[in-house]
């Protein structure tokens, strides 16, 4: 959807531009995001596409000092995770679709999108999907791709606000998921991503890309 102040090419210009400015930003204000905002945008957040849009994926906002601090533990003392306004943790779920499956399906009965006999075989196509991930060794991986979605849809969002974002992968996954009580859930969580966001105080240099030749291929991938 185009912003209906500007035209389309207008709109596709800043939008490019905002994408080709955005910078990896470890350090920001001290200052509080307004609630209201927060909440906006992570509704906004929770629209990012998911397999057969199960939202099998969750977001942990870490607001406890305490816990920020076990968070700061796990990720050998990255300094971001004190001093950003809002810290997030994507949560990739596995088999989180049999959490979610009756609430989806009753919404699209609601609304009229699907009726009964759609939702049975709807549930049967992904219980097939996911067994066959399961037995793969590969349900989790499948996970993390949803909640990474997600985590894009973030920072793109975080963005367009004027807010600046770092996102972390180098933690201790384990001790992470203790730290956000997820260390001995019966069920099956990975931690896809961290997300420090707030207003930047410093200005990131662009580090630069690859040419585009040198990362994009046409029909085969290079062996």
């Amino acid at each position: 959807m185009t912003d209906p102040n500007t035209g389309p090419a207008d709109f596709r210009a800043r939008f490019d531009a905002m994408v080709r400015a955005r910078r990896a930003n470890r350090e920001f204000l001290p200052e509080a995001l307004p609630e209201d905002e927060i909440a906006e945008f992570l509704d906004l957040v929770l629209t990012a596409p998911s397999a057969f849009n199960m939202q099998a994926r969750a977001i942990v906002r870490v607001r406890n000092p305490e816990v920020r601090a076990a968070v700061h533990e796990a990720t050998r003392g990255q300094r971001q995770v004190l001093e950003a306004p809002l810290l997030l943790a994507f949560i990739a779920e596995p088999d989180g679709w049999e959490d979610t499956f009756d609430e989806v399906a009753a919404q699209n009965i609601g609304s009229g999108l699907w009726d009964g006999a759609f939702a049975a075989q709807k549930r049967d196509r992904i219980a097939g999907f996911q067994k066959e991930r399961r037995d793969l060794g590969r349900s989790r991986e499948y996970a993390i791709r949803d909640a990474m979605i997600a985590a894009s849809f973030a920072m793109l969002a975080a963005e367009a606000r004027g807010w600046a974002t770092s996102p972390m992968t180098g933690f201790d996954e384990a001790e992470l998921k203790r730290a956000l009580g997820a260390g001995d859930s019966a069920r099956d969580v990975a931690v896809a991503l961290l997300l420090a966001v707030g207003r930047p105080s410093g200005a990131p240099r662009d580090p630069g890309r690859l040419p585009l030749a040198r990362r994009v291929y046409v029909d085969r991938y290079p062996l």
